[in-house]
C-alpha cells in the first residue's frame, strides 16, 4: 500500500488569498530547524523544561496559558534576591576597600620603620662583628696565659709536695721535680727571646722550690745510702734510680752521696769476704774457706772466685742502680755526661771490692811463700793471672783490686821463677856425664816430665781462651820456656864438656830433641821450637863436618884440601910441597881403596842419634861435603895455573860425575 503524504498548507499548490507567493527564507530556515529538531537530544530543552518543573505552585494550565509572564516574573524575584545579596557583598567590600587602605598605610609606615631598624641592625652587625673579634682575639690572650702558666708555673699540689717536710719522696715528688726542672730549661730559652724579663722573674720564682726540693731529696737519699746499702743483699729500688739520676744536676750533692755509698758498700764486701773466710755461709753452707787452707790451690781458688763472684754481683747491682745497662741510656741521660755516670759506676766498685784486696793479698802471699813445688807454684800463678785478666774486664785499669790482682800475679810468678832457679842450681851443681851410648840422662827425663806438666796446665786453662785487657800487664808464656829449658840446656852441656866433639854433639842433639817432642803438640811453644830446631841444625852441621873430615882423612884428600885452602892465590898448587903431579898422583890412588871400602851404613858413632832422621841429614850433609871438596881438587887440577901440564886427567883416578854416582845413595 502506497504511503500517501498528508496534505499540508504548506504543500498545497494553490495560492491563498493573504499569503504573499514570495518565499521567505529566514522562516523556512527556521521552521524547517524546529521539524527538523529532536526534542529527546536537544539539551537546552532538557533544562528549560526541568526549570520549569523547579517552579512551584505552578500547574500545567497556568503554564500553557501564561508561561512567558511567569517566567519573566521568576526572573525579576531572581534579579531582586540577586541584587540584595550583591548589595550586601558591596556593602562588605566596601568595608574591605576601607581595612585595606588603612593596612597600607600601616604598611608604608611599617616599611618605613623597618628601614629605620634595617640601618640600626646593620650597625648594630658590625659593631657585634667587632666585638666578636675582639672576644676571640681575648679568649686566645686567655688560652695562651693559661698555656703559659701551666708551662711555667708549678700548682700548689706540686709545691707543697717539693718543700714539704711531712710528705715522703715518692713518683710524684719526682714528677714534681720533673715538672720544675723542665720549668727552669724552658727559662732558659725565655731568656733568649724578647720575654726576658718574665724569664727571669719565672727562674728567681722557681730556684727557692728547687733548692728545697733537692735539699730534701740529698736528705732522703743520704738516709736510703746508709740504711738501704749496707747489707749483703740489695734491692735496688726506682726511687733511689731516680733519685741518683735527679741528684746528678747537682754535683757536690751527687759527689756526697756517692762517698756514702762507697764507704756503704765497702764496709759490707769487706765485711761478708771476712765472713766467707772464717765462718762460711747460713748454716755452716758453705764452709768456711779457710778449712781449705791445706790445699794451697784449691785455698786461692776459693778466695779469687768469692772475690769474682762479689765483683760481678756488684757492678750489676751499681748498674741498675744507675740504668747503665739500659737500651736508651743516652736518652735517659739527656744533659748529663754519659763519661759521668760510667766513672761513677766504677768509682763504687773500686771503692766496694777495696776492701777485700788487703786479707785477699797477705793469704795468697802466705801460701806462695810456702810453696817448693815448682808446678804447683805455676797452676797457682797461672790461676791468679786468669781471675786477673778475668777481673780487669770488670774493674778499670787503676783500681785496687785490678793493682792488687796484678800484682798478685807478678809476686805468683816471682815465686814460680824463684823456684825453678833454685831447681836449675841444684841441676848445675850435681852435674854427671851421660852414659856410654849417650841416652838423655834421667836427670833430663824428669825436667821435660816437669815441662810437660806445666805445658798440659797451661794448655788447659782458660788464661789461653782470654784476651788480655788493654793497658794491663802480660805475661808471656815463653819466659817460662826460657826458665825451664835453658838451664836444662846448661847442665846437659856441662855434662858432655869432657866428651870429644862428636859425642858432645849428638848429645846435645839428643837432649834437644827429647825436650822439643815434649813441646811438640802446643801451639803456644812454636817460637821455643824454631829456637831449639835452630839450634839442633847447627850442631847437625857441625856434626856433618866433622864426619866429612874423618872421610876426607880416610879418602886422603885432607892434605890436598887444606893445600887449597892455605896457599897464596897467585901460587901454583903444583910448587907446594908434596902437590906435584906424581904425589898427586900417588895420593890419591887411595881414593879407590876407599871408594870400595865405602858403604851405605851409618857409622857407629852417628847410630847414637835418638833418630834415623838426624842420622841422614847427617850422612848426607858429610858427602855433600866431601863430593864439593872433591869438585874443587879437580877443578884446581884442570886450571893451567896450576901447573899441571896437558893431561890433567890422568892424575885424577875418578871424574866429578863418577863420585856422584858412586855416592848416589846418599844423593
Amino acid at each position: 500500500m502506497e504511503y500517501e503524504k498528508p496534505s499540508s498548507p504548506l504543500n498545497d499548490p494553490s495560492p491563498t488569498p493573504f499569503v504573499s507567493n514570495k518565499p521567505n527564507k529566514l522562516v523556512a530556515a527556521k521552521l524547517h530547524k524546529v521539524l527538523n529538531a529532536s526534542i529527546a537530544d536537544d539539551t537546552r530543552i532538557k533544562s528549560a523544561l526541568s526549570a520549569l518543573s523547579d517552579i512551584p505552585d505552578l500547574d500545567e494550565t497556568e503554564l500553557r496559558r501564561n508561561l512567558r509572564g511567569t517566567i519573566e516574573k521568576k526572573e525579576i524575584a531572581t534579579n531582586q534576591k540577586f541584587m540584595d545579596a550583591f548589595s550586601v557583598v558591596v556593602k562588605q567590600l566596601e568595608h574591605l576597600e576601607t581595612e585595606m587602605k588603612d593596612m597600607q598605610a600601616s604598611c608604608t609606615q611599617m616599611r618605613g620603620k623597618l628601614d629605620d631598624v634595617a640601618v640600626e641592625t646593620a650597625k648594630m652587625i658590625k659593631e657585634t662583628s667587632n666585638y666578636q673579634d675582639q672576644s676571640e682575639a681575648c679568649d686566645t690572650r686567655i688560652m695562651v696565659a693559661d698555656r703559659f702558666l701551666e708551662k711555667f708555673t708549678l700548682n700548689q699540689d706540686e709545691i707543697h709536695c717539693l718543700t714539704s717536710s711531712t710528705t715522703p719522696v715518692d713518683n710524684t715528688f719526682f714528677e714534681a721535680l720533673t715538672h720544675l726542672q723542665q720549668i727552669h730549661s724552658d727559662c732558659k730559652l725565655l731568656l733568649m727571646t724578647a720575654h726576658q724579663r718574665a724569664g727571669l722573674q719565672i727562674m728567681e720564682s722557681m730556684s727557692l722550690y728547687q733548692e728545697s726540693a733537692y735539699d730534701k731529696l740529698y736528705r732522703w737519699t743520704q738516709f736510703e745510702s746508709r740504711s738501704s746499702f749496707g747489707g749483703d743483699s740489695i734491692d735496688v729500688s726506682t726511687l733511689m734510680t731516680k733519685a741518683l739520676y735527679s741528684l746528678r744536676h747537682r754535683p757536690v750533692l751527687f759527689q756526697t752521696i756517692l762517698d756514702e755509698l762507697a764507704m756503704a758498700r765497702r764496709d759490707a764486701v769487706a765485711r761478708a769476704f771476712m765472713t766467707a773466710l772464717t765462718r762460711g755461709g747460713p748454716g755452716g753452707t758453705p764452709r768456711p774457706i779457710e778449712l781449705q787452707a791445706h790445699d794451697s790451690l784449691r785455698y786461692v781458688g776459693d778466695m779469687l772466685a768469692w772475690v769474682h763472684q762479689a765483683c760481678a754481683g756488684e757492678k750489676e747491682m751499681l748498674e741498675g742502680l744507675f740504668h747503665r745497662n739500659s737500651a736508651n741510656t743516652e736518652d735517659d741521660y739527656q744533659g748529663v755526661s754519659v763519661a759521668m755516670i760510667n766513672d761513677a759506676v766504677d768509682d763504687l766498685l773500686d771503692a766496694a771490692m777495696e776492701g777485700t784486696c788487703r786479707p785477699l793479698k797477705t793469704r795468697m802471699e802466705q801460701v806462695l811463700v810456702l810453696q817448693p813445688n815448682a808446678i804447683t807454684s805455676y797452676k797457682m800463678a797461672n790461676l791468679i793471672q786468669f781471675y786477673a785478666i778475668t777481673m780487669g774486664r770488670l774493674l778499670r785499669k787503676n783500681s785496687v783490686l785490678a793493682k792488687t790482682l796484678y800484682e798478685n800475679t807478678e809476686m805468683a810468678y816471682k815465686y814460680f821463677f824463684k823456684t825453678l832457679n833454685a831447681q836449675s842450681q841444684r841441676l848445675l851443681q850435681n852435674v854427671e856425664p851421660p852414659s856410654k851410648d849417650l841416652t838423655v840422662a834421667p836427670v833430663v827425663r824428669d825436667m821435660t816430665a816437669q815441662l810437660k806438666e806445666i805445658l798440659a796446665s797451661y794448655d788447659s786453662s782458660l788464661v789461653m781462651a782470654t784476651q788480655p785487657v788493654n793497658d794491663l800487664p802480660e805475661f808471656d808464656f815463653g819466659e817460662i820456656l826460657d826458665a825451664i829449658v835453658e838451664p836444662l840446656l846448661q847442665m846437659c852441656e856441662a855434662s858432655v864438656e869432657k866428651l870429644n866433639k862428636v859425642d858432645n854433639h849428638i848429645y846435645m842433639i839428643n837432649c834437644i830433641h827429647y825436650i822439643q817432642s815434649t813441646m811438640t803438640m802446643y801451639s803456644f811453644t812454636e817460637k821455643k821450637r824454631q829456637a831449639l830446631s835452630e839450634q839442633t841444625d847447627e850442631r847437625l852441621d857441625l856434626l856433618a863436618n866433622e864426619q866429612c873430615r874423618d872421610l876426607l882423612q880416610q879418602s886422603g884428600l885432607s892434605k890436598i884440601d887444606q893445600a887449597l885452602k892455605t896457599k897464596e892465590k897467585e901460587v901454583p898448587l903444583s910448587s907446594l910441597p908434596n902437590m906435584n903431579a906424581q904425589s898427586l898422583k900417588n895420593t890419591l890412588s887411595k881414593l879407590d881403596s876407599f871408594l870400595v871400602m865405602a858403604s851405605a851404613d851409618v857409622s857407629p858413632q852417628l847410630q847414637h842419634l835418638a833418630t834415623s832422621e838426624h842420622c841422614q841429614k847427617v850422612q848426607d850433609k858429610a858427602i855433600h861435603l866431601l863430593l864439593d871438596t872433591y869438585r874443587r881438587i879437580s877443578e884446581a887440577v884442570q886450571d893451567p895455573a896450576n901447573g899441571y901440564g896437558v893431561d890433567p886427567h890422568l892424575i885424577l883416578p875418578r871424574t866429578v860425575e863418577d863420585m856422584e854416582a858412586i855416592f848416589s845413595f846418599a844423593l
